[in-house]
């Protein structure tokens, strides 16, 4: 939330007046999905949050975080302003001195007449702490599957955050203003945040994913998301910032949406507002591409079943047959499963077109699920896990 101040002048001093939007302060429950599960508890020295949310291949993923009590509670105490900064005053350059003083203690900043949030510095302050971990995590969790590659640390980035259940924030301290946003380890425990502080715990994981020049914020009149620097594929969504494609990355939430798909809420004007920090070392690609467990999700397959998955943005035109010679045409929209049975336990073939006309065929076992993703750089589709 942002508060816009105007200037008055009177006789020879200058006075500061807060234009304040009024808002209400209730509080709706926060929505989630309902696979979700997220808890927060304690022992003696740590706050522990224990969340299981799906990754972009529609797995679960259980992430514990072990957050020291005394040093997160006086981190959390570093943000936010007071009150009084939004009183008249008189604009001497002591005055003023004193409010910038307290805007950059409190990581806020003054931009065109109004304090916000100086994002930057929030990441700044937080990230090594808070997000690092989780970055690590990620990267792990990749490494698992044999795909730790830069789109795939996006994408679980962008599930991890979206799957945290959205609410508005809420604080005790009466007396100090927050912009409407919980920093990091206040939204970890809360175990719930909006589009503000959704964003900022996600550049704050991807700052260890990829580097930081490749994030840019997009401030909207009553919506944050972020865009992140990547080749578009066909259908994405995307904005050009000094001459460099960048797709849009929805974190809100609950909705669930890949890089490059835009949400319910986003508009085309907006404010680009780039990070302004040194980009942190970038955690270490895995150099292992075999994979400890499979990218897909065996729970909805039989024995008599195949599951195909298309999680890309264009059609996938596949054929299936049961000797190789004989073959019967299927389709799958971007971003959707198809299950098909069959009679018997069975190997069944798949095949499709590539570039050169010719077919590029596979040998498939019922009982199992197979995710092929179409390649915008190789121009060609390839199955994975």
């Amino acid at each position: 939330m942002l508060f816009r101040i105007d200037r008055l002048l009177f006789s020879y001093f200058t006075f500061l007046f807060l234009v304040f939007p009024l808002y209400s302060l209730a509080q709706n429950a926060p929505e989630k999905n309902p696979y979700v599960k997220y808890a927060v508890n304690q022992d003696e020295e740590n706050y522990i949050i224990d969340y299981t949310f799906k990754d972009h291949y529609n797995n679960f993923q259980n992430y514990q975080l072990a957050l020291p009590i005394d040093y997160t509670q006086s981190r959390i105490a570093k943000f936010g302003v007071p009150l009084w900064l939004f009183e008249p005053y008189v604009g001497t350059e002591y005055n003023l001195g004193i409010r910038r003083k307290e805007m950059k203690e409190g990581l806020f900043l003054l931009n065109d007449n109004v304090i916000e949030v100086d994002k930057s510095a929030v990441l700044e302050y937080y990230s090594e702490s808070f997000c690092q971990p989780i970055a690590k995590m990620i990267v792990e969790s990749l490494a698992d599957y044999g795909r730790d590659t830069r789109r795939d640390r996006i994408e679980m980035a962008i599930r991890f955050v979206q799957d945290i259940p959205y609410g508005i924030p809420t604080y005790s301290d009466k007396n100090k203003h927050y912009g409407g946003v919980s920093q990091p380890p206040k939204l970890l425990l809360d175990g719930y945040g909006d589009c503000d502080s959704k964003v900022l715990l996600f550049a704050g994981i991807l700052i260890y994913l990829i580097p930081a020049e490749d994030i840019i914020f997009l401030n909207q009149a009553d919506h944050v998301l972020s865009a992140i620097q990547d080749n578009p594929r066909k259908g994405d969504t995307y904005i050009k910032y000094k001459h460099r494609d960048y797709l849009i990355a929805e974190t809100a939430g609950p909705g669930k949406r890949m890089l490059g798909q835009k949400g319910n809420y986003y508009k085309t004007k907006f404010n680009i507002e780039p990070l302004r920090l040194e980009s942190p070392s970038i955690l270490p690609y895995s150099e292992n591409d075999i994979a400890n467990k499979p990218a897909v999700n065996h729970e909805i397959v039989n024995n008599f079943t195949v599951v195909i998955k298309n999680p890309s943005e264009r059609e996938f035109r596949f054929q299936l047959s049961f000797d190789n010679r004989h073959w019967k045409d299927f389709y799958l929209q971007s971003e959707h499963s198809g299950k098909y049975v069959f009679e018997e336990d069975q190997h069944v073939y798949l095949r499709y077109r590539e570039r050169n006309s010719r077919f590029a065929v596979y040998k498939i076992q019922t009982g199992n699920a197979y995710i092929f993703r179409w390649d915008s750089r190789k121009k060609r589709w390839e199955p994975q896990g």
